[in-house]
């Protein structure tokens, strides 16, 4: 009995958490601009990322280094339009092994963001890096394979494919 109610308990959060995605307060492009593509929202702040800023650093396969301009919008599931912040976020990818890195600091001090880690970990930053990678190239860099998730003991995609849905 209390596998099965745990199992209901699952499942209810899975419906729920796809209810709320599904009615994502934020918009899709800030101000209507498809420049300025939304990557994450949390709490009512929302961060778009520049694909007018986007630039490849460096183009040496497997390994490739992308840097964007990430905006902040503050209250913007109530319908603000003004950006708050623009700061650089500079990535690092290593296609063979799968990895992407943030310099935080502007000194090559790349930080590792996990495909699957914690909103605290790599909310706003692993999004912006998927995105720019994905608008440089055309192709899903964590996206385009499952992830193990070591809390939930399976396999999962770390985007959805609605995330890849841009103009």
């Amino acid at each position: 009995m209390k596998k099965i109610f745990l199992l209901a308990t699952v499942v209810c959060l899975f419906l729920l958490g796809n209810v709320a995605w599904a009615s994502n307060p934020y918009p899709q492009y800030l101000g209507g601009n498809n420049n300025f593509i939304l990557v994450d929202g949390h709490m009512g702040v929302a961060w778009y990322l520049d694909r007018s800023s986007l630039y490849v650093e460096k183009y040496a396969p497997p390994q490739y280094i992308i840097v964007a301009n990430v905006c902040t919008v503050d209250n913007a599931d109530r319908g603000n339009t003004t950006i708050s912040k623009v700061q650089p976020y500079r990535f690092f990818y290593n296609w063979d092994l799968r990895q992407m890195y943030i310099d935080r600091n502007g000194n090559s001090n790349w930080v590792y963001l996990k495909p699957l880690g914690s909103w605290a970990e790599s909310g706003v930053s692993m999004p912006a890096g998927e995105m720019a990678f994905y608008l440089a190239y055309g192709l899903k860099f964590y996206g385009s394979q499952k992830w193990y998730d070591s809390y939930l003991k399976g396999y999962y995609s770390a985007f959805e494919p609605s995330f890849y849905r841009i103009n």
